[in-house]
């Protein structure tokens, strides 16, 4: 697997097979499984409970409403990301600790190269997909500070962390699996070009690459359960928590009239540039502090079409960092950075979605 023929016609088949499985599976955990489990037991059960005990108004509504945190909180978080996330790093961590992904390096260092990054960036650059917080970290792995910024400003450009894959899967699976490739498409596109453009504007050279290269070998089953550990123990510690802020943050919005008063605001960006439902002000709001939060929202918008559901996915897909990703580039590089990463990838978010919208129309 370390010559181009036939190791990268291997890896393709390898990523499209891992891709396949953990949209597929979960899909099949939320069907089957987790909303059953929300809809049918958690929901009702704690409903039944506050509905008993707190007179009707704001507060029993922020708990049990429209967006409360007993309803929402638990559809959100437990049925749209949750089975995405554990499927994500079961897949990812026996990838990595079967020696698969150093030779995804080699193979693809040439490619790498043009975009002014080592192959072995690859590795870094994927954990993004997990989240971007640990990618950013890893990127301490590159030889010059050139690679670094490189890495840190395609990962926040266009790779969509796990939490957030799963919230795409979920608007589009209403629509055609065709939105999603298409999707991944253009955040391979927009990545593939944010790197070339940052190679050739940044000074300096790419190191040559070395890296260690393990036998292919089944993972030690102990080593690889207790990463698994950590890593879903990390999610539910890092992600959760500023999760259901969001939510919170959108019931009292809902609740106290805030939002249709923003939204009045943002209607000639949201309802006539992106040509988004008003109510999809709510997404842009709650994506500052998680990027998923700016793709939820959306789920609860009756008669959202397929190209709305595509649109939003594009901004939230280029949308600004969520607040832990702004705080570990101020960490890493300088606040400088990080605002001018922030600055560029909502305006982008904004530009690149608003074309689709607006291009969509011309051509239907």
């Amino acid at each position: 697997m370390l010559k181009p023929w036939p190791g990268i016609p291997i890896a393709l088949l390898v990523i499209i097979l891992s891709l396949g499985a953990i949209v597929g599976g979960g899909k099949a955990l939320r069907a089957t499984l987790l909303l059953p489990l929300v809809n049918k037991v958690l929901v009702p059960f704690f409903k039944m409970i506050f509905a008993s005990i707190i007179p009707e108004g704001i507060l029993l509504n922020v708990l049990i409403g429209e967006y409360g945190i007993f309803v929402i909180g638990f559809e959100w978080i437990i049925s749209l990301i949750l089975p995405y996330v554990l499927l994500f790093y079961i897949v990812f961590s026996f990838l990595e600790d079967s020696g698969f992904l150093p030779r995804l390096s080699v193979l693809f260092d040439s490619i790498m190269r043009k975009m002014g990054i080592q192959g072995g960036s690859m590795i870094t650059i994927l954990m993004g997909y997990g989240c971007a917080v640990p990618a950013i970290i890893g990127s301490r792995t590159a030889t010059t500070k050139k690679e670094r910024l490189i890495i840190a400003t395609s990962v926040c450009f266009a790779v969509p962390c796990i939490s957030q894959t799963g919230a795409l899967i979920s608007l589009f699976a209403g629509f055609s699996p065709i939105l999603l490739v298409l999707m991944i498409l253009l955040s391979l596109v927009i990545m593939i070009t944010v790197s070339s453009i940052l190679g050739r504007v940044l000074k300096g050279n790419v190191d040559p690459m070395v890296i260690e290269i393990p036998n292919l070998l089944m993972p030690n089953g102990k080593a690889y359960l207790t990463k698994l550990k950590i890593r879903m123990k990390h999610f539910l510690l890092e992600a959760e928590v500023p999760m259901l802020i969001s939510i919170v943050i959108a019931a009292v919005l809902k609740e106290t009239g805030l939002l249709a008063f923003i939204a009045v605001y943002l209607e000639p960006l949201v309802s006539g540039w992106l040509g988004l439902p008003k109510e999809a002000v709510i997404a842009l709001i709650l994506g500052v502090v998680r990027r998923e939060m700016a793709v939820a929202p959306l789920l609860a918008i009756e008669g959202l079409t397929a190209l709305q559901a595509f649109v939003g996915g594009t901004v939230a897909l280029l949308y600004l960092p969520c607040l832990s990703v702004f705080g570990i580039l101020s960490k890493e590089f300088n606040a400088k950075v990080a605002v001018a990463i922030g600055l560029s990838t909502t305006v982008s978010a904004f530009i690149v979605a608003g074309l689709i919208n607006q291009i969509a129309h011309l051509i239907m």
